[in-house]
């Protein structure tokens, strides 16, 4: 039962893995944003992003949505070293959502999307020599991969005719593992850990319009995310085997015949609170411009985590900003109807022992068009971008996602036929 359950955390590991250095810190990258239309824009979510007055990782503008959706993001992402020529991607999805949007006033969603990005790997350069004359070359490898999952239910409800609130209850959950490997002659000896998370954590999300007249709108958004119970779960930590046949897991055919496995019971391994805010100005030709930042802490106070690097991250500071041209169904160029979206942003990271800075420097791009009766949706984005680390090298990355939105007529008023 242990070994299936291993092959398994293995399995959904290596898949569409997105192979990231700093993501062996701790529990790896949190994303900011999770909609295509978020990433066009550079955004964090709170600003519309996906159509005027709406933004989908936004509970709190959900009732300015015509239609109900049914919406998903799939992303593509490679990462590279600086002055190197080693490049790797993969794929994933970013989210899945259902909302309805209830008589202009109310809405309710169910969300699913992975919250950071736990996957790495990558290698030392190769040494050989000679051992009682023989020829021996070695090197080490480092993977990681899984991560923690969130399932959300979402409710938003107006607090008068210019302001909303947006309230979210998530249930986190998943699993990762990382993995050391010495290579010597192409013989592989492993020793890798897993682990298993369980927890939960609710958000409030704001709108509110601060000024309107004929040519302008100035509206605000904010955030606030708290935990409710912090993630705990198990710490499964193998000793060394030899993997004689490089299946990634550990079979009758390995060394030594029996795998001892340390299980260790973890609580308050991670518990993120943050705050965010944003302001967007919407002028008359459907123009926007937005700021946003987000301040991100992990208040978790246990310190028995071991990952590749014995750091984790415990705070972020994002700070950016873009401008967004909404399409007009109506217009008679089809170029008029597209959606444009643009941005660039910062974001800090902080690790708690080292206390070393990373830095991540993006750009995005981004467009979407709208099609059949119900406003069904297409979102396309592409983020370029660099990550450093105090006394380290620099890491270039890309990203390319693609956003498809379904709508339809739940609970909301119909016209009457003439």
């Amino acid at each position: 039962m242990l070994n299936n359950f291993i092959r398994l955390c293995l399995l959904i590991s290596s898949i569409a893995v997105t192979q990231s250095t700093f993501n062996g810190y701790g529990l790896g990258l949190t994303r900011t944003s999770f909609h295509s239309s978020v990433n066009g824009a550079g955004s964090i979510g709170l600003i519309p992003s996906f159509q005027p007055e709406v933004s989908m990782d936004n509970t709190a503008t959900w009732p300015g949505l015509n239609f109900t959706y049914v919406t998903g993001s799939y992303l593509n992402q490679a990462y590279g070293i600086k002055n190197s020529n080693i490049m790797n991607q993969a794929s994933r999805f970013n989210k899945l959502q259902f909302v309805i949007p209830i008589r202009e006033r109310y809405a309710l969603g169910l969300t699913v999307k992975p919250l950071n990005n736990h996957n790495s790997f990558f290698t030392t350069d190769t040494v050989s020599f000679n051992f009682n004359g023989k020829d021996v070359s070695s090197n080490k490898e480092f993977r990681s991969g899984g991560g923690i999952m969130e399932a959300s239910l979402g409710l938003a409800f107006p607090l008068n005719s210019i302001m909303g609130l947006g309230v979210s209850v998530n249930y986190l959950f998943g699993s990762s593992r990382d993995e050391q490997s010495a290579i010597i002659n192409n013989t592989y000896y492993r020793m890798f850990n897993l682990r298993t998370y369980t927890g939960s954590t609710f958000d409030f999300d704001f709108a509110g319009l601060l000024y309107s007249d004929n040519s302008l709108s100035i509206s605000t958004y904010a955030k606030v995310g708290l935990t409710n119970n912090s993630i705990s779960g198990k710490l499964y930590q193998f000793d060394f085997y030899e993997d004689s046949n490089k299946s990634y897991s550990f079979d009758s055919n390995d060394y030594p015949d029996d795998l001892v496995a340390d299980t260790t019971s973890i609580n308050n391994m991670y518990s993120p609170n943050s705050f965010s805010f944003g302001v967007n100005l919407a002028f008359k030709n459907d123009l926007n411009m937005f700021t946003e930042l987000q301040m991100w802490n992990d208040e978790a106070t246990n310190t028995n985590y071991s990952s590749i690097f014995n750091d984790k991250i415990g705070s972020k500071f994002h700070f950016g900003g873009g401008i967004i041209r909404f399409g007009n169904l109506n217009a008679r160029a089809w170029q008029d109807q597209i959606t444009f979206r643009v941005g660039a942003y910062q974001d800090k990271y902080k690790l708690i022992y080292s206390g070393k800075s990373l830095i991540e420097n993006g750009i995005s791009v981004g467009f979407g068009f709208k099609f059949g009766t119900s406003s069904n949706q297409i979102d396309f984005s592409y983020r370029n971008g660099n990550r450093s680390i105090t006394y380290g090298q620099k890491e270039l990355f890309k990203e390319i996602t693609i956003g498809v939105s379904l709508g339809d007529r739940w609970f909301l008023r119909r016209r009457a036929k003439q």
